[in-house]
């Protein structure tokens, strides 16, 4: 098939982004295993990424996300934000490397210096924000994608690019798109649309504020889910299903969510809540767009 203020910001990217350390000669061993005998997601999951990765498996739910998107080995899968050897990145990547294709997506440099005063070259590398270094931040030791992945900045995807994607994944990627005076979001699900192939879908994990709930502009890294529905609605998408998959009801939601865990892990209070509530959402393009 082809088919924040800045402290805050910081930690969150670095959170949900960042690859520190290698897996076990035991897990490599079994990882290769699997991708000689065409691993099933499961197996993928459960061998092939760090142990610092697994341990977050609690909160964020890989296999059952993962599959509630319909994801396949021989999708080509854009994934935004990846950032430089990401949590999903090092599911995503063995996952599809002998029969799909990967391309990483991330911020402008707008979007970047709006987010950090202090924006500087250094932190290209630190949050996998050039774009002509995507397929090292994308890869993995030890595996060989048959297809090169590339990556593109959000309004720069080229048209060559426009039907060829099987799957767009936000995954804890909206709330910077909907800060600041000139909101980048539309700009992204309509481009989104235009890369994905009819039928195609987009998987949605993201920091859900109250629907009564008092900023639930992204600052705080929380959104309303009938905002993040009305934005993909607009940009010509179709809700097909919602899920609690990875819901917490007890995140009272009373500040920014990076109080939390796993940027947050010296509080006992935050680390009883375990990390944020989030909405997880499924959108299809429709069959009949182009």
């Amino acid at each position: 098939m082809k088919t924040m203020g800045i402290v805050s910001a910081l930690v969150l990217v670095l959170a949900a982004c960042s690859n520190g350390g290698e897996s076990t000669s035991a897990s490599t061993d079994k990882a290769e295993e699997n991708r000689a005998a065409g691993a099933s997601l499961a197996d993928v999951i459960a061998h092939e990424r760090r142990d610092e990765n697994r341990a977050r498996d609690e909160w964020r739910h890989p296999l059952e996300t993962l599959s509630f998107f319909e994801i396949e080995p021989d999708m080509t899968i854009v994934e935004v934000l990846p950032g430089n050897g990401g949590w999903y990145t090092q599911i995503l990547t063995p996952f599809t490397a002998e029969q799909g294709r990967m391309i990483g997506v991330t911020y402008p440099n707008s979007l970047w210096i709006q987010m950090f005063s202090s924006w500087n070259p250094d932190n290209y590398e630190r949050f996998g924000a050039d774009i002509t270094q995507m397929g090292r931040y994308m890869s993995i030791q030890g595996i060989e994608s048959t297809q090169p992945i590339v990556g593109y900045t959000i309004g720069n995807i080229p048209d060559e690019e426009n039907g060829q994607a099987d799957a767009v994944l936000f995954i804890r990627a909206m709330h910077h798109l909907f800060r600041f005076e000139e909101p980048l979001v539309d700009t992204a699900l309509s481009e989104a649309f235009d890369v994905l192939a009819p039928g195609g879908v987009v998987g949605v994990v993201q920091h859900r504020a109250p629907e009564d709930g008092g900023f639930a502009n992204g600052d705080k890294g929380y959104l309303r889910q009938s905002d993040v529905v009305a934005a993909f609605e607009r940009a010509g998408f179709v809700l097909e299903e919602a899920s609690e998959i990875n819901a917490n009801p007890n995140d009272p939601v009373d500040g920014v969510v990076w109080r939390l865990p796993p940027s947050t892990t010296d509080n006992p209070d935050t680390l009883a809540i375990g990390e944020s509530d989030r909405m997880t959402l499924r959108f299809r393009k429709p069959e009949n767009e182009l």
